[in-house]
């Protein structure tokens, strides 16, 4: 079971899922705590529903403490179903050059 927490203030918008808070501010979504497999689904069905309304997301991950093997496939999969959808999905933030190194390599292969 997870516990979500969902709070607007200063036009800032903060969803909390257990170990995962996803902050927004401006266009740049800051990916704070694990993308792992207890918070993978949440995580892949808050951006997807993003992805159908938004031209371009910014996920800054320099605040998550860890990205499992599923972690890594959801990031993998938002930028591919944003390339699908021709809309722009960026990853920034300390490990992104791994990740990118990651779904492109896998995706040469």
């Amino acid at each position: 079971m997870f516990l979500i927490e969902v709070c607007q203030k200063n036009n800032k918008l903060n969803i909390y899922i257990m170990s995962l808070k996803i902050s927004k501010k401006k266009s740049i979504y800051f990916i704070r705590g694990r993308i792992t497999k207890s918070t993978v689904n949440l995580f892949l069905t808050y951006f997807k529903k993003k992805l159908s309304k938004k031209k371009k997301i910014v996920l800054n991950i320099d605040a998550t403490k860890q990205i499992d093997s599923l972690g890594v496939i959801a990031l993998k999969e938002i930028v591919k179903e944003g390339a699908e959808k021709s809309k722009e999905v960026f990853i920034v933030g300390n490990g992104c050059k791994e990740i990118y190194d990651d779904i492109y390599e896998s995706d040469a292969v």
